[in-house]
């Protein structure tokens, strides 16, 4: 599946052969979302292309960036003292609702108490009688402790899960959720960004009876997103700075409603 979204990402954003070239990648989420950003550029800047190099995850990407790699990585957090060791500069760019999601047609609504029990408890089942199938994150990543550190309890009840070996652990964002779209009654954290855009077949649960869309999260009604960030180094790069001026345009901020995610405040 990965190669085949490299190949989809290479063909539907790079422009014209000698064009200016703009290299990125980081937290898998983000990937179309960004094929689309990068499309609408192109047809604005003829001249100017951007190639997303996936399964790098926001580590991977931020050091790509050090080493000169990649000109910007597209990250789920901000760098780290280490990493910000080296002449980087951070930009909160967007924010996109994330949740809980399920392959069961009708998962239904938990309430955020709960849901360290749902990951705990072994007997757990869907309204349905279909046993709960959670599929779990490494820990280095991101979302994993997003999780954690928004839900009481939860933190355990996963490590707990850690110890078995028959749960599913899936390493990169696109990994989570064609895991999840295969396992009956799977259970799986994934944003609203890489829902809508890569369509898996998965339906998000409703947390305290209000459901992970955009206008809720927007009201404040929803109150758990993720925070997405563009890391690159503190130098000018023209072609860069034009790309950011795009996103940050109002076509840049409608682009961005479409995909699942909301334009930073500045």
């Amino acid at each position: 599946m990965l190669g085949a979204l490299s190949v989809l990402i290479a063909t539907a954003i790079v422009g014209p052969a000698g064009a200016e070239l703009l290299r990125t990648g980081g937290t898998g989420s983000m990937a179309r979302a960004m094929q689309r950003l990068g499309a609408a550029y192109r047809a604005e800047q003829p001249d100017s292309k951007l190639e997303f190099i996936p399964s790098l995850g926001s580590a991977g990407a931020i050091a790509a960036v050090i080493d000169g790699s990649l000109d910007f990585a597209i990250t789920g957090r901000p760098a780290n003292a280490k990493e910000a060791a080296h002449p980087l500069t951070t930009v909160l760019f967007a924010r996109t609702p994330f949740g809980l999601v399920s392959s069961q047609p009708n998962p239904g609504n938990i309430r955020s108490n709960d849901i360290a029990g749902l990951f705990a408890d072994p007997q757990s089942k869907w309204p349905d009688g279909t046993p709960v199938r959670v599929v779990l994150r490494p820990r280095s990543e991101v979302d994993a402790g997003l999780m954690d550190s928004t839900f009481p309890r939860l933190g355990a009840a996963v490590e707990q899960l850690r110890r078995h070996s028959e749960v599913p652990l899936a390493a990169t964002d696109q990994d989570n959720v064609a895991m999840a779209s295969r396992i009956a009654g799977s259970l799986a954290v994934v944003t609203l960004t890489q829902l809508l855009m890569e369509q898996p077949g998965l339906r998000f649960l409703s947390i305290d009876g209000v459901a992970p869309t955009l206008e809720n999260f927007e009201r404040g009604d929803y109150p758990y997103g993720k925070d997405i960030y563009l890391v690159f180094p503190l130098r000018e790069q023209p072609a860069l700075e034009r790309f950011i001026a795009f996103m940050r345009s109002a076509e840049g901020d409608r682009l961005l409603r479409e995909t699942g995610n909301l334009a930073a405040r500045r």
